[in-house]
């Protein structure tokens, strides 16, 4: 049976405002702070780093401190609108192969050039960026869907862009960077020849796998020796966070269209914003006792950041060059191991869903690499849609939720995020399949 898709095309049906989670949450989000002072930095400061409008917001200044909900600026709704709403799918196949009597739903992040939810993202912080006068963004990407959507949203905002790629995925997956080019991005493969820091990396060992703390410590000292150039993060900010909640508040509207109201949703973590996007409008009404769903968090059990981390400040890079954030964290010069989920190889999560995990709002899991390529390929024969790498974990904790539920005689319906598709992550396919 095909899947019923839950997709209103009025313009109405995308939202147009963000959901400003801090403020509506009884936690006060923890500002970065400066390595030396340790206190957060100005905003003049923090904006040599980003872009002005992202220091507002990482600082939580003004109305990021107080409004529950940010307008989005024009000129990127317009953007969104070129994909945006996204439709929320009945997974029957997937149901009718497990045998379930629940519903399960995945909301698909990935109709857009990237094939994930990042430019969600990286569409308002090009715009922000382009509203200073930079002449370039400069970003690391692990697997790929980052660095492109990066490049994109500077090609729509006539800004040029620089990507480094961890190794490992820049050598496994080569029409990534095939695409960032498409969109006049230059690629370096992380560590690279480019900074210090790869250069050192590489004096060390010449086939360094790389991760995305070792690409943000070069796209920062990249930052600090070219002008008018600043950082984009995809997933280590507040600010990120805040873009992706334009996924939650469509699900939200989407939901009331299924007559199915959530009992789990579940989302894949790297640095955490796809899941936060999603779960916001949620949580924020479990947290006001509205509901009773169960948030849950699935990572890389090779990278266990909330499962085994420590929550604490840390660097967001691995050589210290940024401002300390509250996280949990493996810590900043942790080299992870070269699985195939390159957007899961990170030693840190978002200072958001690190605080609300440490307040128990959401619970954690972990998830072996073979156990969720198993589950991509279920999600294939039976839904005919090939998952990310790092959207397979999300579905392997969906299939653990089902056999749970079925074990118990319970009927739970459950969400998920699909993050993004897997088209360009075929050789990691394979080399699974192989392994």
């Amino acid at each position: 049976m095909t899947a019923k898709t839950i997709y209103n095309l009025d313009t109405d049906a995308l939202p147009s405002a963000w959901l400003n989670i801090a403020a509506q949450i009884p936690y006060e989000l923890p500002l970065p702070i400066d390595a030396v002072t340790g206190e957060p930095p100005s905003v003049e400061s923090l904006a040599k780093l980003y872009p002005s409008e992202c220091a507002r917001i990482e600082l939580l200044v003004g109305e990021y401190k107080t409004a529950p909900r940010i307008a989005i600026p024009t000129a990127v709704l317009a953007e969104y609108a070129k994909y945006r709403p996204t439709p929320l799918y009945r997974a029957r196949g997937l149901e009718n192969a497990l045998g379930y009597a629940g519903a399960i739903y995945f909301k698909r992040e990935d109709f857009n050039p990237s094939g994930s939810h990042k430019p969600n993202t990286s569409l308002a912080q090009a715009y922000y960026g382009k509203a200073d006068g930079l002449s370039r963004l400069v970003t690391d990407t692990g697997a790929g869907q980052w660095g492109t959507a990066l490049a994109y949203s500077c090609r729509r905002f006539d800004l040029d862009c620089s990507i480094f790629m961890t190794r490992k995925s820049y050598t496994d997956k080569p029409y990534r960077s095939t695409m960032m080019r498409l969109c006049g991005a230059e690629v370096f493969p992380s560590p690279s020849d480019r900074t210090k820091t790869g250069r050192d990396l590489l004096a060390e060992d010449p086939h360094h796998a790389g991760s995305l703390g070792i690409g943000m410590a070069e796209a920062v000292e990249y930052v600090n020796s070219v002008s008018n150039t600043r950082l984009a993060l995809g997933c280590m900010s507040y600010y990120a966070a805040l873009h992706q909640t334009v996924i939650g508040l469509e699900v939200e509207d989407q939901v009331k269209l299924t007559g199915d109201v959530p009992d789990i949703m579940i989302g894949c973590v790297g640095g955490g914003t796809n899941f936060i996007g999603f779960v916001a409008p949620f949580i924020i009404d479990r947290i006001n006792g509205h509901n009773n769903i169960d948030f849950v968090a699935v990572e890389s059990a090779s990278i266990p950041v909330l499962t085994d981390g420590e929550y604490r400040y840390d660097f967001a890079d691995y050589a210290g060059f940024t401002p300390k954030v509250k996280m949990y964290t493996l810590g900043h010069d942790f080299v992870p191991p070269p699985i195939h989920s390159g957007g899961l190889r990170y030693h840190g999560k978002s200072p958001i869903l690190s605080l609300l995990y440490h307040h128990g709002q959401l619970r954690a899991t972990s998830v072996q690499q073979e156990e969720a390529f198993a589950a991509g390929r279920l999600f294939l024969e039976h839904e005919g849609i090939l998952p990310a790498p790092e959207t397979n974990h999300a579905i392997a904790q969906v299939i653990r939720e089902v056999k749970r539920s079925m074990a118990e005689g319970v009927v739970r319906n459950i969400y998920f995020c699909f993050s993004g598709t897997g088209y360009l992550d075929l050789k990691s396919y394979a080399d699974a399949a192989a392994s």
